[in-house]
């Protein structure tokens, strides 16, 4: 009668070929560990944030440093900040550009990227919403008759003259009336809730964080309007209307 074959739990051989198998693979793919990490992100920001504004339109910038610290490769697919104002919702400002370094003086479109684990995401990144279209066409057309008049009083000034020229006020008022329907830095206690939006789903991120705008802050950010009469801050940009730049810490904190 034949011998009986030997089980497979107590082969060696095979548990031997077994180990050195897996010790292959471990050697070919060391990152194979770091499946079985959570996805998860690490996110900090600046301990300032940039308030401002286009003829009132609510801009924030705010430097945000994304890091992958989970095991798999992450989709960041939208930043966005959900503000309040003395405990009352105020707007949400989703990320639509950003700067590509410290030195950038022009910003780049924010779209969705990716993170590999360990990788570092870190820009000034503005927040706002741009104009619908009845907007954006009325305020390139009144924009077009406001620049219109201001180079023709330019042209027309005397040789040697390098005073300012001011702009017809019925050009300048669509603008001052678009100020007064987007404004809404008034002083206060404001929340800004920072939510990074990635797939998968389960990697989502979101902070609340606060500063507050006092009165002065609120009369430096309505003094843009002075400027528009000379085309400042409508078809040209202006250095003072950079806006204000507030201590932010974590709500909570």
């Amino acid at each position: 009668m034949p011998p009986s074959p030997t089980p497979l739990y107590l082969d060696w051989q095979f548990w031997a070929a077994a180990v050195a198998v897996l010790a292959l693979l471990l050697s070919q793919l060391p990152p194979v560990v770091l499946w079985f990490r959570p996805r998860r992100l690490e996110v900090e920001v600046h301990s300032r944030i940039q308030v401002t504004h286009k003829v009132g339109n609510p801009n924030v910038g705010m430097f945000v440093s994304i890091r992958n610290t989970g095991g798999r490769v992450l989709r960041i697919r939208s930043l966005q900040i959900v503000l309040t104002r003395d405990n009352r919702p105020l707007t949400t400002l989703p990320a639509q550009n950003y700067f590509e370094s410290p030195s950038a003086q022009s910003s780049v479109l924010f779209v969705p990227f990716t993170l590999k684990p360990g990788d570092t995401w870190a820009h000034g990144t503005n927040f706002l919403n741009f104009f619908d279209r009845a907007t954006e066409k009325l305020y390139r057309e009144t924009e077009s008759k406001l620049r219109a008049d201001i180079r023709d009083k330019l042209d027309a000034r005397a040789e040697g003259n390098s005073n300012p020229v001011i702009a017809e006020p019925e050009l300048v008022a669509p603008f001052v009336t678009l100020f007064g329907q987007l404004f809404v830095w008034q002083s206060g206690e404001y929340v800004a809730e920072l939510i990074v939006e990635a797939e998968p789903g389960t990697a989502l991120f979101s902070r609340k964080y606060r500063f507050t705008l006092y009165e002065s802050d609120t009369a430096e950010l309505q003094a843009h309007v002075d400027d528009y009469k000379l085309g400042g801050g409508v078809s040209f940009n202006v250095d003072k209307h950079v806006g204000v730049f507030v201590p932010l810490s974590q709500h909570g904190s």
